[in-house]
């Protein structure tokens, strides 16, 4: 097949910022990088979206429906579209079904690792079950072994911060993402609580928030919901993840980018990211003991060892983790699925 410029749908329901609204950014620019052309459609408008109407590069590229599956079926009909590529599993479950209807070619990316409330299950469970026939990716290989279709793993990515100097003034012990039990908040309060000599600071917002506010120790902060933590990299010493579970989560690209290291329970596709001891460290699963034990070593290492660190993590995204190594994957997965549709059509 051609090489030539593809014409792609970037389909979601999204109101708020989270790892998937951050990965359609990412790709959205990167493909657009790539001499594609790209349109990202949310499938309902619950107003000003945090993340691409925040973004004039993604602003320009955006519509918003009023949610109705007839209104998508117009709008993809009448558009001229090479590949949809669904995200979530409304955008899934909906999206490969107008898709079918109109002989367009589709991927779908599988992002969560987490299991959710009983609803949210059954939806998965839905998405799983309907992607059958559909040119797949997964961000991780244990999303993809759960997955029951077949799947190109494909990790995230993240373009690679500015290069710059680590600052050993920056002390923050961090936690970055949605406070609710999945993420393991309050794994993240027993650490700091175990070591009030640090700081300890939280960013992002959710169920779990005032309850984390009226316990939280003295040497922990919550900082809620940020805009962008661009601005609060650089206060950032070392990431804190202490998920239950993940599928492979951008803000820890995100981090080791800006030469953060990163300190995480070996959930999901962590251990395809971090190299214990070398561009950060894992703990065994579920265990605030060992993760408190694994900071106290972290904390106590010389400036020239985590400098090291530090440096290694950054080489880790740009190797493996950046922009211009993955799209081209996803492309080629687009191009399978373009390939895909015109054998499957009639002959005439």
């Amino acid at each position: 097949m051609s090489r030539s410029s593809l014409n792609i749908v970037l389909l979601v329901d999204s109101r708020s910022f989270g790892g998937i609204e951050s990965h359609i950014a990412n790709l959205a620019l990167g493909l657009e990088q790539a001499s594609h052309k790209v349109l990202i459609i949310l499938m309902a408008n619950y107003g000003e979206h945090p993340v691409f109407d925040v973004d004039p590069k993604l602003r320009t590229k955006t519509i918003k429906l009023s949610g109705g599956a007839v209104e998508l079926y117009q709008t993809l009909s009448r558009l001229s579209i090479d590949v949809v590529h669904t995200h979530g599993y409304k955008a899934g479950i909906i999206g490969r079904f107008i898709c079918r209807m109109l002989d367009k070619a589709v991927v779908s990316t599988f992002h969560a690792g987490e299991r959710g409330t009983l609803k949210i299950r059954f939806y998965r469970w839905l998405d799983r079950i309907s992607a059958k026939g559909t040119q797949c990716i997964s961000v991780s290989q244990p999303i993809a072994d759960e997955l029951g279709v077949s799947s190109d793993v494909i990790q995230n990515f993240v373009e690679p911060a500015p290069l710059k100097t680590v600052s050993f003034r920056c002390n923050q012990l961090a936690f970055v993402g949605r406070f609710s039990h999945e993420k393991g908040p309050d794994h993240f309060l027993q650490v700091a609580e175990a070591m009030p000599e640090h700081i300890f600071s939280m960013y992002g917002a959710g169920p779990l928030f005032s309850s984390l506010d009226k316990s939280k120790p003295l040497n922990m902060c919550l900082l809620g919901q940020v805009p962008s933590m661009l601005p609060h990299w650089q206060e950032i010493k070392v990431l804190c993840i202490t998920s239950r579970a993940e599928g492979l989560p951008l803000v820890a690209l995100e981090a080791m980018a800006h030469g953060i290291p990163v300190v995480s329970y070996a959930v999901g596709g962590l251990p395809s990211l971090v190299d214990h001891g070398v561009n950060g460290w894992l703990v065994d699963e579920h265990q605030p003991a060992k993760f408190i034990e694994t900071l106290q070593q972290v904390m106590a290492l010389s400036p020239s060892r985590f400098k090291l660190i530090s440096q290694n993590a950054r080489k880790t995204i740009l190797d493996r983790f950046s922009t211009t190594a993955v799209v081209p994957q996803i492309e080629t997965v687009y191009r399978q699925a373009l390939s895909h549709e015109v054998l499957a059509q009639p002959v005439k």
